[in-house]
């Protein structure tokens, strides 16, 4: 533990401890002949007990003055989990309710807000993995990197389920969802988890890179694919197939191409996308070695507890000292 303090300008008060070494602050009582008592060992150690407790006491108190606190360190931690980039779409038709009718605003029947509410229900039980945030419409948008902090992922979760705007386009999101992993030692399972209800065409050149980064970078992806009344389902060939009417299939022959494990879940009401984000719980709880920031952690309570502790044995002894009588 590194040890630091906020003033340590105050660690000179310390030197008032040398007091009780010199000074009793007890009342003197006379007696004709000093030599005439008899020894008393009890009352000797007493003292001395006595001026060791007045001498902690000021030096606890000068410490907790001065501020004393740990600073923040990393330390490696081994569990079960995984790493997972959350790839959020945000585009105007995830303001649609299951059944296609189009609510707008931050409705809270909207696919994109019960996405959001059961996504931030995932973080707050995978105490284990580190969570990362893109979303994406037209354009992706960097919302938080890996990170361990819950209250920070689903608070920026919970952002995401108001409304919506533009189109789908995958391909910049995923190229950026990979890019979280580029350069990060491989210390657990890596998984981009797509929630979408869309999808669009994707060039070739674009194709055969995303497919060449999720290869470099041992990812898989998970796809919780929002199906509406209106879309076709992911495996079944459509009757004219054409990748303007019926992009998802065609991603979906594009994804099982990629060479690295994938499986997409079609979820056509909030069960069935509370079913399927329960089975990705249930896939990924790997061993994962991590590192986690622990936070600066003030000392100084224990400082001020330690001076009460030996002022109360002083105050107590205080009460039955002997008060010096008159004649």
């Amino acid at each position: 533990m590194s040890l630091a303090f906020s003033q340590p300008w105050a660690l000179l008060l310390g030197l008032l401890a040398a007091i009780p070494m010199t000074m009793t602050g007890r009342q003197v009582v006379g007696y004709s002949s000093v030599v005439m008592l008899p020894d008393d060992p009890l009352s000797t150690a007493i003292d001395r007990v006595l001026r060791l407790g007045a001498v902690v006491a000021v030096l606890a108190l000068a410490a907790g003055i001065a501020g004393p606190y740990s600073r923040e360190q990393w330390v490696e931690r081994i569990g079960t989990g995984a790493h997972i980039v959350l790839l959020l779409d945000r585009s105007s038709s995830m303001n649609e309710n299951f059944s296609g009718r189009y609510l707008g605003g931050a409705a809270h029947e909207s696919k994109s807000a019960i996405a959001s509410k059961m996504l931030a229900e995932l973080v707050g039980r995978r105490r284990n993995d580190l969570f990362a945030l893109v979303a994406f419409s037209a354009a992706p948008i960097y919302v938080l990197p890996l990170t361990q902090d819950r209250e920070a992922m689903q608070a920026a979760i919970h952002s995401q389920g108001t409304r919506g705007h533009g189109v789908t386009n995958i391909a910049p999101g995923l190229a950026m969802a990979l890019d979280y992993f580029t350069g990060r030692p491989v210390t657990g399972s890596r998984i981009i988890l797509l929630v979408s209800d869309g999808a669009a065409r994707m060039q070739a050149e674009t194709g055969d890179y995303i497919r060449q980064i999720f290869q470099d970078n041992r990812a898989a992806l998970y796809w919780i694919y929002l199906r509406n009344p209106r879309g076709g389902g992911l495996s079944t060939v459509p009757k004219n197939p054409n990748e303007s009417t019926t992009p998802e299939y065609f991603l979906h022959q594009y994804f099982q191409t990629l060479g690295v494990p994938y499986r997409a879940y079609e979820a056509d009401n909030p069960e069935a996308l509370q079913r399927a984000i329960e089975d990705v719980e249930k896939l990924e709880n790997q061993p994962l070695r991590y590192r986690e920031k622990l936070p600066r952690k003030d000392l100084s309570g224990f400082c001020y507890a330690t001076a009460l502790v030996c002022l109360l044995i002083l105050l107590v002894f205080k009460t039955l000292e002997v008060k010096p009588w008159r004649s």
